[in-house]
């Protein structure tokens, strides 16, 4: 009698799928930072250094707040575990995907902010509304890698993939306009 086939997908389909969603995430972020810069116009009246900062310190906010979100579900994670010592007991899956979402959140907001700051201190002022919209996908790739990880692994690699390229063009320019 012959084996049933095998009706989850193989790990090597999983894996073009996930590569194949991943240049997709790349190529709307990248479509976006492109064409809607202009429908994120910067407030009025930040010419000088100072509004400037406080502009960008406005945009900071909102990382510094997906941050905070992320280090509240280690803490509901901990809070809901029957791991009294989170060194010696088992840990669910939920607190060791938020720990994972926690450690790379700290690492990419350490690369944007910072990049961000320089971008808004040194780019010309009717280009500043990109700071905005580099803003809003940031968190957006950071929830979205959130949500995924929780869903499956390989589900937050489109998160990822939307940060990794806003950190790269922001960063980019950033450089690009220090060097200039």
């Amino acid at each position: 009698m012959a084996a049933a086939p095998e009706t989850r997908p193989s790990k090597t389909r999983l894996l073009r799928l996930a590569a194949t969603v991943n240049i997709a995430a790349v190529a709307v972020a990248l479509l976006a930072l492109w064409l809607l810069p202009p429908l994120f116009a910067p407030p009025p009246g930040i010419a000088d250094p100072g509004a400037r900062m406080a502009f960008w310190g406005r945009l900071a906010l909102w990382p510094a707040l997906v941050l905070f979100l992320t280090v509240g579900g280690v803490l509901v994670a901990r809070a809901r575990s029957v791991a009294l010592n989170p060194i010696d007991d088992a840990e669910s899956r939920f607190y060791r995907v938020s720990q994972r979402v926690l450690t790379n959140t700290v690492e990419q907001t350490l690369i944007f902010v910072p990049a961000l700051a320089a971008l808004v201190a040194q780019m010309p002022l009717p280009d500043l509304g990109f700071a905005r919209l580099a803003t809003a996908l940031f968190v957006l790739g950071r929830l979205l890698f959130w949500a995924g990880y929780l869903i499956h692994p390989y589900v937050r690699a489109p998160g990822m993939a939307v940060t990794l390229t806003v950190n790269l063009v922001v960063l980019g320019w950033a450089l690009v306009l220090a060097i200039v």
